[in-house]
């Protein structure tokens, strides 16, 4: 009886789920199966909701509760917005559409637990809990680099745990990892990231609400590699293509080479355009395409030295953004050459500008996304009578292209915790357009965790909760998603120990 009793006592943490929802409460005491048993509810308008969590309380729980679909309206905010309620023997959400469903669903795989019973797994449990919740901003983004050291089950899993964590945005930079079939020549030998592959993606982004939004450097990049690598993803291969590029690199300051297209080519303009069309298509034709256009180099090539070059910049940048526009696309692009270092309006914020291109702000189509990219601290308050907060940061570039320029402006942090919190928080009260996180060449090791957990709290809009726990079960999680079975592909490092160490 002893054994019995002790059994049947629980007392349950507190509800760990991020980002932090807007209401939550729960009572630690009172256990809540999700098994066979299980009465799921799902009030939603949107026909496909019931089956589609369905689906997935299968595939992540291994269990087959009876669903009872509901399609009376809910009275929710907005179509992000979601009730999630669990009791004994029933589940319940309430959201107007799909969207808000698949947040429900997010929130309900990080609260439930294994059940403490048995050799293997029999079924989850949770706590009794309700979850009223809703995002602040709309376009809440987070972007990753595919370099060639990345497999594309790591890919997939960063699309699968930004979906668990509710960005709705994927910026995928290829760093010579496409595989154009118009030009074999561009990017590596060994490039991943092939129609099949983009779309596999696309299928699985679908399924869990993200949109895959792809990057092609037109600009300055052009090597598709990193800059302090010294590689050039086509050059190193194919020579006969140099007059598609610049013939050097490294003006911008760089310790080697950076490089540009060389945008006086009408061949290069043409191929450009042939590769932008090509991977939106393959894409499925998304909303926005990410252009680059950051850290170009001062030109190099004769003829496009003799132009006026922001004229030229403009009409090549402008005419990507025709092409996307009549693709049903918004170009969007980085904001530093866009004005000039050394201005003092800029101290302190990223300017790679110089006289000519800070002229293409009044140049360019408004209808550009401005991401613009900070990854310093904190830059210091002000008081601000009208705003939410008593304690607003001033970001004067972002402020320069959203209010001045007119631009749709995100604003882009990197790893800096204390940057992180104050540009998310600049973005929420000042309504801007919404967020793209960057991750760069942090995307393992400890900064990563921390990276994700704070942006997607950040975008969503209210309160932080940060433990790199959390993440390992959540990016575990979506490993058993995407079927990884290598010991590479287990946590956010390659190895355990270093190359020094195994050579000792």
């Amino acid at each position: 009886m002893l054994s019995i009793l002790l059994a049947a006592a629980v007392t349950f943490r507190a509800p760990q789920i991020i980002p932090v929802p807007e209401k939550m409460e729960y009572k630690e005491n009172v256990e809540v199966k999700l098994d066979s048993t299980t009465e799921v509810k799902v009030k939603c308008p949107d026909k496909i909701a019931a089956g589609w969590v369905a689906d997935h309380i299968s595939e992540w729980f291994k269990q087959k509760p009876k669903v009872c679909a509901n399609s009376s309206d809910v009275d929710l905010a907005n179509e992000e917005a979601y009730i999630l309620t669990a009791k004994p023997g029933v589940i319940t959400i309430e959201a107007k559409s799909i969207k808000g469903v698949r947040y429900a669903m997010f929130s309900l795989r990080q609260v439930a637990e294994r059940a403490s019973e048995g050799y293997r797994l029999k079924h989850y449990r949770m706590p009794e809990f309700t979850v009223v919740d809703s995002p602040v901003l709309k376009f809440r983004g987070i972007h990753f680099c595919w370099l060639p050291e990345l497999s594309a089950s790591y890919i997939e899993r960063e699309i699968r745990t930004a979906a668990q964590y509710k960005f709705n945005y994927v910026v995928i930079e290829s760093w010579g990892v496409y595989k154009s079939e118009r030009h074999p020549w561009f990017g590596w030998k060994t490039a991943p990231m092939d129609k099949k592959t983009i779309a596999k993606f696309k299928a699985i982004a679908d399924d869990l609400g993200v949109t895959l939004i792809p990057q092609l450097n037109v600009w300055g990049h052009a090597s598709g590699a990193r800059s302090c690598a010294g590689k050039h993803a086509s050059l190193d291969f194919s020579p006969e293509y140099q007059p598609l590029f610049e013939p050097a690199g490294g003006a911008h300051g760089s310790v080697s080479s950076a490089w540009n297209w060389c945008l006086t080519n009408p061949e290069a303009v043409r191929t450009v355009h042939e590769l932008v069309e090509e991977m939106h298509e393959a894409f499925g034709r998304p909303p926005f395409f990410h252009i680059g256009c950051d850290e170009a180099d001062v030109p190099t090539c004769a003829s496009c030295r003799a132009t006026e070059y922001s004229k030229l910049v403009s009409n090549y940048i402008s005419g990507i953004c025709e092409l996307l526009r009549k693709r049903g696309a918004r170009a969007m692009m980085w904001h530093d050459m866009l004005i000039q270092r050394g201005d003092p309006r800029w101290k302190g914020f990223y300017a790679n500008g110089d006289v000519e291109t800070a002229k293409l702000p009044k140049m360019l189509p408004k209808d550009v996304v401005i991401c613009d990219w900070y990854y310093g601290s904190d830059p210091g308050g002000t008081k601000d009578p009208n705003s939410r907060s008593s304690n607003t940061m001033t970001y004067p570039t972002l402020e320069y292209f959203s209010k001045e320029c007119g631009f749709d402006t995100l604003t882009c942090p990197w790893e800096e915790p204390k940057g992180l919190r104050s540009q998310m928080k600049f973005a929420r009260d000042t309504g801007l357009f919404g967020v793209l996180e960057t991750t760069w060449h942090h995307f393992g090791g400890e900064r990563y965790p921390r990276m994700f957990q704070m942006s997607a709290c950040g975008a969503w809009g209210r309160g932080e909760h940060l433990s790199n726990g959390h993440f390992a079960t959540a990016w575990r999680q979506c490993g058993w998603d995407a079927g990884n079975q290598t010991y590479k592909d287990g946590g956010w490092y390659d190895t355990q120990v270093t190359r020094d160490i195994l050579t000792r």
